[in-house]
């Protein structure tokens, strides 16, 4: 996967341990999400993404950040 993607995959998996499932009888366990599960809620995000018109473009290092 792309770098953009595995940031996005990162994100996915971080909210599912953020957030337990009420209910699981496996709460404590971080990575109730299965790992396909994850894989595939980030290809469809970058499918979707792509096709609204939106590119993923990596800020070199020495970018500032944007000022609003």
């Amino acid at each position: 996967m792309s770098e953009a993607a595995d940031v996005i995959m990162a994100a996915i998996r971080s909210a599912f341990d953020s957030y337990p499932k009420e209910g699981d009888p496996e709460w404590r366990s971080p990575n109730w999400i299965m790992p396909e599960e994850c894989a595939y809620l980030t290809r469809v995000i970058m499918r979707e993404l792509d096709a609204g018109g939106f590119q993923i473009v990596k800020k070199p290092p020495d970018a500032q950040p944007a000022r609003s």
